[in-house]
């Protein structure tokens, strides 16, 4: 199986939309496909330190292949890099040098980290079973804990969206 990544700049924190045109890939069992992944963006809004509770936002990441031969048959995944602070773990949008620290995850209980596998944080990985048609669409949950007295302003992170096949 040859392995292809297609990358689509994901801004998630104060933030703009971001789609990767259609590419031409080799999935397994499939020697024409063609496959896009695209992001909404992630707003959290105004933050509030003094709220009693963490901020929290969301965005979805659409994954989808098509192959113009034969059925597909695959594993792939969706990864998160880790933005401006170079961990998926503790995560941090800036504002000049003011940091804000927040994280993304894969699930609504903010219990898995959303990551590439490497960088502090998990993948999703999902199958393909013999389709000549593959949609996926996956939210990403944000969420920045109260209590982070910075200055006030915009802040904001980019992340690449980085879908494996």
């Amino acid at each position: 199986m040859t392995m292809r990544s297609i990358r689509a700049v994901a801004v998630l924190g104060a933030l703009m939309l971001g789609i990767l045109p259609s590419a031409v890939a080799d999935a397994a069992g499939c020697t024409v496909c063609i496959c896009s992944v695209s992001a909404t963006s992630m707003n959290f809004g105004t933050y509030n330190p003094a709220a009693s509770g963490a901020t929290t936002a969301s965005a979805t990441i659409n994954a989808s292949c098509v192959s113009v031969t034969l059925a597909m048959n695959a594993t792939v995944e969706l990864g998160l890099s880790a933005g401006t602070s170079g961990n998926a773990a503790a995560r941090q949008m800036a504002n000049g040098a003011t940091r804000l620290n927040y994280n993304i995850y894969q699930d609504a209980a903010y219990a898995t980290v959303w990551g590439n596998g490497s960088n502090g944080g998990s993948q999703q990985t999902m199958q393909i079973v013999n389709l000549l048609s593959f949609n996926s669409t996956k939210t990403a949950y944000g969420r920045i804990p109260a209590g982070q007295y910075v200055r006030t302003g915009p802040y904001t992170d980019s992340v690449v969206v980085t879908f494996t096949f």
